[in-house]
């Protein structure tokens, strides 16, 4: 029989990591982030991106991040209020990039950038709008196969004094692409 995975439990929601968890887990600051600007990438609209990050952040007591005031900013691959169509599973991707963002950096300004669809270039199209629109940092929570055409996107990830982050996988070791390209930093690597 396979061996039972480690449980963790955490203070938040049915033993779920809180913020505090994991600003806890990482050494980071309880506040902080003013000034700073951290662009989520992802494909397709999440028309309710905003009313669910403020359902998050209510409940864990952070200070409210909407367009309202400021904080929280949505705009498709071309920087503007006209979005993709609506897709729940990448939806669903949105809202845990929200919520951690949020958790990470309760002071983080959040720029969600919706790619028009899941294709490598249109995704590109939205990482390259984040940079346009000054993100201080770029988070990138997807990924695809290795391919021989993959040197010819790179140049979508390359913003000097910008990290540009990719997830790694969720299938534990192996080669995910863009977080194997020179101009991202891989994070992750969960099973």
């Amino acid at each position: 029989a396979p061996a039972a995975s480690p449980r963790y439990e955490g203070s938040g929601v049915e033993g779920g990591f809180s913020p505090s968890d994991l600003r806890s887990a990482y050494d980071l600051p309880s506040e902080g982030g003013d000034g700073q600007t951290v662009a989520i990438v992802d494909a397709y609209d999440d028309p309710n991106a905003e009313s669910d990050l403020a359902v998050y952040r209510e409940h864990y007591d952070l200070s409210p991040c909407t367009s309202a005031n400021g904080c929280f900013d949505k705009v498709n691959q071309n920087g503007e209020a006209n979005y993709p169509e609506a897709n729940s599973e990448w939806a669903l991707e949105i809202s845990l990039d929200l919520d951690m963002v949020s958790a990470a950096c309760p002071g983080c300004h959040i720029l969600l950038v919706e790619a028009d669809s899941n294709e490598m270039e249109e995704l590109g199209s939205a990482v390259e709008e984040a940079a346009t629109l000054g993100a201080s940092a770029i988070s990138d929570s997807w990924a695809g196969e290795e391919s021989s055409e993959e040197t010819s996107l790179d140049h979508y990830f390359d913003h000097p004094g910008v990290p540009v982050l990719f997830a790694s996988g969720d299938e534990g070791y192996g080669v995910r692409y863009p977080a194997s390209s020179p101009d991202a930093i891989a994070v992750g690597g969960t099973s």
